[in-house]
């Protein structure tokens, strides 16, 4: 804080002012917080099997598979990463054993 500088801060995650210089995010608490953010290699393998099962979809689950993935770029809150893992499952299920790596994978990342 600078001289004369005055935050009121409350309630659950106020973190009061935030500075940044440089690059990365700022974020209250950190992100997925109440958990443990995923392993890099074990999203990396998820998603080369998501790849690798979208060969199999019809159109309309592609491009909600699509969806899903460009949604796991943006770091999403853990509430909704395990959605879109459900989601990826969900329809790995329906196409039988061509979405059991899909399965695999999603099952290593919610341990």
């Amino acid at each position: 804080m600078m001289a004369g500088d005055q935050y009121t801060v409350s309630g659950a995650g106020a973190i009061g002012k935030a500075a940044h210089s440089g690059s990365g995010d700022i974020v209250a608490g950190g992100k997925y917080v109440g958990g443990t953010p995923p392993e890099a290699s074990a999203l990396e393998k998820l998603l080369e099997e998501v790849q690798a099962m979208r060969r199999h979809l019809d159109e309309s689950d592609r491009a909600e598979v699509d969806a899903a993935v460009e949604e796991l770029g943006e770091n999403p809150p853990e509430a909704r990463f395990r959605r879109i893992l459900a989601t990826f499952s969900g329809i790995a299920t329906l196409i039988g054993e061509a979405g059991v790596p899909v399965i695999a994978a999603v099952k290593a990342l919610m341990g």
